[in-house]
């Protein structure tokens, strides 16, 4: 009986103990409640992805294509309610919950520039742009969306400063350049906060080959001038971070497809979201085709990337840990044929008759060809282009400890394969003049060394007489399978060369950061970096001959006969004299190719960076902060190289007449070995004075550095040309003034930089014997100073709305040195090649309230010079109008969007041919230059939710 009784009072004790528990859960969900509304703007007009955080983020939801939002499961009280949206004002509200739904809307207006958006790139701490003590500019989703950039860092346009940014050689690989001197190595890409890679520029490979733009991007954050030296070794010039989504607390997601000209086909998508309570996701990415608007007669781009993440939440921090994959190839475009049209004043320019405003000088002859080298048969893979095939595999953790101490580190491994394949025209030129050429120049320096003249006289000038010749077409055949006769009806060719290059990179970094707050406002912060990054250079050109036309033809030549005379002075008698080499039935080329290996690059190496950093943001005033920092860094650098020799092939002999089979290859077990190690620092001030609560003046200096590329050792030949390399200097000034009115803001600011310590190497055309030589050369201190502005303004209760940059500037000679002095013909204050005194932009916007939103954007660049000899050969002026128009369906959330580029068809032109630099950019009235993309349609569906 008592075990009976035992049960039935323990049964009824968790009966009562079981009701006691569920009773205040039952309550408590049932006072719970909701709160519901829809985000617009001040004109009415829905906002989509708008954050709705209640009480900082413990519960919230992002609004729909329609406005509308729901945050369930809110207790019952009283909440502060925050809705955020990059682009408008934030807006907080009180509102109380008594269960049941409550309804509340939030009307958020906008914010020009962005000045109240919280920054996080290059500054001590997170900060709006208006506070910050530097040059910040910050791109929302939509406004990459509207730039609808044609290469990874043409965006990069809607930032002032930013004095060249084009996309005229395709998706990737790019040339930029800020403030006039500081070009892409002085620029770090970022993503999350880490770089893309230890060094922004590698041989054949800028950073901008690593990220691609998606529905991934959340945000892009760019800082510009002094104080991005304190935040990475490479960032004299600008920090730009790409900021991913990480999931909010709802299920977003959005898809699209795109097609247009080039038979463009492309895919992109992006998920996120909470996974529980605590955790959240994001994934994305895109797969695309487009054989391209210039049509290189083969399929040029194809790939795609992959994006996830995966956040753990805590009460006090975070921790994420994300993948990227990127598998992608790109078609290089690189210089196209012009002329000018007034021989006499070099003013007016014109494609070249028989290329189109299409055309491409790549061609499938070059393409998966092989050619023969002393290890055998080695295959080009033009159709590669620019590939990429890697992976990030990143670890993030941030925690806020007691004592108001925040410590965040960032740890990543990276791996790619790299490729870079492209047909480079040298010249172009008409067929009499190559002919000669070819034998006084590239065949004429070649066979030189081969000529007998007595001991102490000196050759000094090669000529050809009596030279007969055929062109031919070797890959076009009649129908007895000869091969046709050479018929452009132009009358030129291009000497050029194909180029095959494998660059495997690897690289482990990790950043380590503590920042404390202290009292009064003010916070110190210390941090550690380090990296340890390794390049694989295998290099293999070849040179070869085309006719210049929309996909050319490779072109034969045959001297049937020819007598090239070498003329040398006797110095014994006082007397010129000569000898004369005879040639019959002679085959310069094979298969279109002048040599088929012209020069062969392998090495190995590796560079071990650590860097510290210590700074701290003071309130010295109600209205004035300091911002000070210092940063030290050291790299070790490793590099083995192999050593060249010429080897004969296909059963030639060394140094046989024909200088086609005579391949430049590695020399068996010849090796050159450097290690170097460089120290430097960096030290940035900076004061921000708060005028009222919508403006702000500012004051920065910093002395920053940027540390050699591993690829920088890799070429040179002694150890007197590693002793050139060292840390470039770069010293900058600038004061500027931020203005947030109500209906619009403006930015402006004006700098001055120097930069010192330069070290120069590439590959030219050498003036004397049209041979592609690689040069290392000290360079002299350059400088720029100018104006930057930026604007942004909406017409109260139109929707239409004006953003616009402006950067006017003079880029110069600062000094000349009698050592690695100004090229001939240049002095201090000349101005330097390839800079523009103003480029701008001007986009225009329309937003209706019916989902309609149209953009026209036009982009302005001046005159550059082309050469290093002066300015007498001038890239001119353009501009390029882009159109865009969309309508999105609130109630479903579609979006239709069409996007017309170059709508002009401007033939804007850059990049004056860089191989000739030595002999003024050009050989004639016609000249190589790479012309801006061509007009192209794109049209996009996607669907939101």
């Amino acid at each position: 009986m008592f075990r009976r009784i035992g049960e039935r009072r323990l049964g009824a004790f968790a009966a009562r103990t079981l009701f006691a528990l569920l009773l205040p859960a039952g309550q408590l969900l049932a006072q719970a409640g909701s709160i519901a509304g829809k985000v617009t703007d001040d004109r009415g007009a829905a906002l989509a992805g708008a954050q709705v955080l209640v009480d900082g983020g413990t519960r919230g939801a992002v609004s729909g294509a329609a406005g509308a939002y729901v945050v369930t499961g809110v207790p019952a009280g009283r909440h502060q309610v925050l809705v955020r949206l990059i682009g408008y004002r934030a807006k907080t509200d009180t509102v109380n919950v008594s269960g049941g739904q409550v309804s509340k809307d939030f009307t958020l207006a906008a914010d020009p520039l962005k000045l109240e958006a919280v920054v996080v790139t290059g500054t001590e701490t997170p900060r709006t742009k208006l506070e910050t003590t530097n040059a910040t500019t910050v791109l929302s989703a939509a406004d990459i969306t509207q730039a609808a950039p044609r290469s990874t860092t043409e965006a990069l346009r809607y930032v002032p400063g930013f004095t060249r940014v084009e996309s005229s050689g395709g998706e990737v690989n790019e040339n930029i350049s800020m403030r006039g001197i500081l070009g892409v190595e002085y620029v770090m890409f970022m993503e999350d906060g880490l770089p893309v890679f230890p060094t922004m520029h590698t041989f054949f490979m800028n950073a901008d080959n690593l990220f691609r733009m998606d529905q991934n991007v959340e945000r892009m954050e760019v800082v510009r001038g002094a104080g991005s030296a304190l935040f990475g070794s490479n960032t004299p010039g600008a920090i730009v971070n790409l900021i991913n989504k990480t999931g909010g607390p709802s299920v977003r997601g959005s898809f699209m497809a795109s097609g247009g000209t080039g038979s463009l086909a492309r895919t992109d998508f992006n998920i996120n979201g909470p996974v529980g309570e605590d955790w959240r996701f994001n994934v994305g990415g895109f797969y695309r085709y487009n054989r391209g608007v210039r049509n290189p007669g083969f399929p040029g781009t194809a790939g795609g990337q992959f994006k996830a993440s995966l956040t753990r939440n805590f009460e006090n921090g975070y921790f994420r840990s994300s993948l990227k994959v990127l598998d992608d190839r790109n078609q290089f475009i690189l210089d196209l044929p012009f002329r000018f049209t007034d021989t006499t004043n070099l003013t007016g320019v014109e494609r070249v008759p028989g290329f189109s405003a299409t055309g491409s000088m790549n061609t499938n002859e070059g393409n998966n060809i092989s050619v023969p080298t002393p290890d055998g048969q080695l295959l080009l893979p033009l159709d590669n282009g620019l590939k990429t095939k890697a992976y990030w595999l990143t670890a993030t953790a941030g925690f806020n400890l007691a004592g108001g101490v925040n410590i965040e580190n960032s740890a990543q491994i990276m791996q790619n394969q790299q490729q870079w394949n492209a047909l480079l025209p040298f010249d172009v030129q008409d067929t009499g003049t190559f002919v000669s050429q070819y034998l006084t120049n590239y065949w004429g320096s070649y066979h030189q060394g081969r000529v007998v003249v007595p001991a102490t006289d000196t050759i000094y000038s090669v000529t050809a007489k009596n030279y007969t010749y055929k062109l031919t077409y070797p890959n076009v055949r009649d129908n007895s399978g000869a091969p046709v006769a050479y018929n452009a009806a132009n009358g030129l060719i291009s000497p050029g060369g194909e180029w095959h290059i494998n660059k495997p990179i690897s690289a482990f970094q990790d950043q380590l950061t503590f920042r404390k707050a202290l009292a009064g406002g003010h916070s110190i912060s210390a941090g550690a970096y380090f990296a340890n990054y390794a390049q694989t250079n295998q290099w293999y050109f070849t040179d070869m001959l085309m006719d210049v036309r929309d996909n050319p033809h490779f072109v034969d030549i045959k001297y049937d006969t020819a007598n090239v005379v070498y003329h040398y002075r006797n110095r014994t008698t006082a007397a010129n004299d000569s000898v004369t080499v005879p040639l019959s039935q002679f085959a310069a080329t094979q298969n279109g190719f002048r040599r088929y290996m012209s020069n062969y690059v392998n090495g190995e190496g590796q560079t071990t960076v650590f860097s510290g950093v210590a700074g701290g943001s003071f309130r010295l005033s109600e209205k004035l902060r300091a911002d000070v920092g210092v940063r030290y860094e050291s790299d070790a650098y490793v590099q083995t190289s192999q050593n060249s020799t010429t080897i004969p092939v296909n059963g030639d002999t060394l140094n046989a007449l024909s200088i086609v089979n005579q391949d430049v290859w590695g020399a068996p077990g010849s090796y050159r070995h450097f290690s170097e190690t460089i120290n430097d620092w960096a030290g940035s001030v900076g004061l921000n004075y708060t005028l009222s609560d919508q403006t702000s003046v500012y004051a920065l200096g910093s002395r920053a550095y940027k540390m050699p590329a591993l690829d920088e050792f890799l070429n040179a030949s002694a150890q007197q040309q590693v002793n050139l390399f060292k840390s470039k200097r770069n010293i900058t000034g600038e004061l500027g003034v931020k203005h947030a009115g109500r209906s619009f803001g403006v930015t402006v600011d004006g700098f001055y930089t120097l930069l010192k310590d330069i070290v120069s190497q590439g590959l030219v055309t050498d003036p004397l014997s049209g041979l592609p030589i690689w040069i290392i050369q000290t360079s002299p201190e350059v400088k720029s100073f100018g104006l930057e502005i930026e604007g942004s303004g909406r017409l109260p209760n139109s929707g239409f709305g004006v953003e616009t940059n402006w950067t006017l500037l003079r880029a110069e000679y600062a000094t000349c040195p009698s050592t690695g002095g100004c090229p001939t013909g240049a002095d201090i204050g000349t101005l330097l090649s390839g800079v523009p005194p103003i480029v701008g932009n001007l986009a225009v916007t329309y937003g209706g309230r019916s989902g309609v939103r149209a953009d026209a954007d036009l982009h302005f660049v001046d005159r550059r010079c082309t050469s290093a000899l002066g300015c007498t050969n001038k890239l001119p002026t353009y501009t390029y109008i882009n159109l865009g128009a969309q309508y999105t369906i609130p109630s479903n959330g579609i979006t239709i969007r069409a996007d017309a580029f170059n709508v002009t068809q401007s033939e804007g032109l850059e990049e004056g041919n860089p191989r000739l630099s030595l002999v003024g950019g050009r050989t004639s009235s016609l000249f190589l230059a790479r012309p801006i993309l061509p007009r192209a349609l794109q049209v996009s569906v996607g669907y939101t939710f």
